[in-house]
């Protein structure tokens, strides 16, 4: 019996660990694929930018009134 409860043990920490991996690596391939998606936008023209006060790119909004 103390043999299987072992192994019980190995199984539950195991689980919990790759859970917690698969958790944490779909997040940061989330926002890796956002950061990716708005640079080529940006490199396309498809987003204005501007350098802002604290030299962070700011969006602009675009004002479709003037095209």
């Amino acid at each position: 019996m103390e043999l299987w409860a072992n192994e019980l043990w190995l199984l539950v920490a195991y689980v919990a660990g790759s859970v917690a991996t698969y958790i944490l690596m779909l997040k940061a391939t989330f926002v890796d694929a956002a950061d990716k998606t708005i640079d080529t936008l940006i490199e396309a023209g498809y987003i204005r930018t501007r350098k802002g006060a604290n030299g962070e790119l700011e969006l602009l909004q675009w004002d479709f009134e003037d095209e």
